[in-house]
């Protein structure tokens, strides 16, 4: 029997409720426009590196000399100031209060973040799990979110391997629209529903944790990382978990630049420290080109079903 050429679909994603069109024509579209991902930026101006501590407050160093900084963010999104409000009708104003960290991961300027070792991405985890905890200090400070943007598509402005983490006196509306999807799931956890729908597109699996690519990526080769336990933020993790989503982070990483060659990548940590429903995930999406018209509509486009891209991951050994 003829196997049916594959000619597009649309799939729902569980975990936001957007429609997802997977069409393989997008691969195809002529491009006038090229992004350079090799390119390493200027170390010559790079605040990160050693010598440059003074261009940002520090509040941590780890190791001597230092391998990880955690330091104020010298453009910040949200400042520490005066709280302010105005409504007048349906217009509403609020001050920009929050607070913002940067954790430099690495010293070197040119090294990719899963080239790092194993016991400095410990390392690293931790100062991110003691940043969200001198947040949450703060009794003003509703959500932490901790992202990394790498690349020049990820909405990342510098080079060198960097984490963000920033406290706000609002929650974010993706973790909202995760709190929704558990109310519309009868109140189940939704990320152990979708690993046992999800089985066929398991990436990686160990005792304490597993990564997957959701059946409605919303991005080609999209992969969620996950514990098995359930609990909704990174301070009640333990270091076994801590290692196996570490080494599941490397992988992935290190696979997806196999299969991709050198990309833009986000990473998310999906968390709420204050709804127990909530299950923790990362989600990390590799970025090919900018969010177009229909992204913004709320409708995302993918090339690479996430069957095919389980197959091209488990062949980049």
């Amino acid at each position: 029997m003829c196997e049916i050429p594959f000619k597009g679909e649309i799939r729902r994603d569980y975990l936001t409720g957007s429609d997802v069109i997977f069409t393989l024509s997008r691969d195809t579209r002529p491009r006038d426009f090229r992004n350079d991902e090799s390119l390493y930026g200027n170390k010559t101006d790079c605040q990160f590196e050693y010598g440059k501590e003074s261009f940002n407050t520090t509040i941590k160093t780890v190791g001597k000399p230092w391998k990880l900084r955690l330091m104020y963010n010298k453009y910040p999104i949200v400042n520490s100031g005066v709280e302010s409000f105005l409504e007048n009708g349906f217009l509403k104003k609020y001050s920009n209060y929050g607070k913002s960290y940067v954790v430099v991961d690495t010293p070197n300027h040119s090294m990719k973040f899963h080239e790092i070792d194993n016991a400095d991405l410990y390392e690293w985890f931790k100062l991110l799990i003691e940043g969200e905890k001198m947040m949450y200090e703060d009794k003003k400070i509703k959500h932490v979110y901790v992202f990394k943007n790498s690349g020049s598509i990820s909405g990342g402005s510098i080079y060198h391997q960097h984490t963000q983490i920033i406290g706000l006196p609002f929650i974010l509306p993706v973790i909202k629209q995760d709190l929704l999807i558990i109310k519309e799931n009868h109140n189940k956890c939704i990320i152990e529903d979708a690993i046992k729908i999800d089985k066929e597109r398991i990436l990686i699996e160990d005792k304490y944790a597993l990564a997957f690519s959701p059946f409605g990526s919303r991005f080609k080769g999209m992969s969620i990382i996950t514990v098995k336990r359930h609990i909704n933020h990174i301070t009640k993790l333990n270091d076994a978990e801590i290692l196996s989503i570490i080494n599941m982070l490397k992988e992935i990483l290190k696979r997806n630049e196999k299969i991709f060659g050198a990309h833009s990548y986000n990473i998310m940590f999906h968390e709420m420290k204050s709804s127990p429903e909530l299950h923790l995930y990362l989600e990390i999406t590799p970025r090919f080109s900018n969010i177009g018209s229909m992204e913004l509509s709320g409708v995302f486009m993918n090339s690479l079903r996430p069957e095919v891209y389980v197959k091209k991951f488990r062949d980049a050994v």
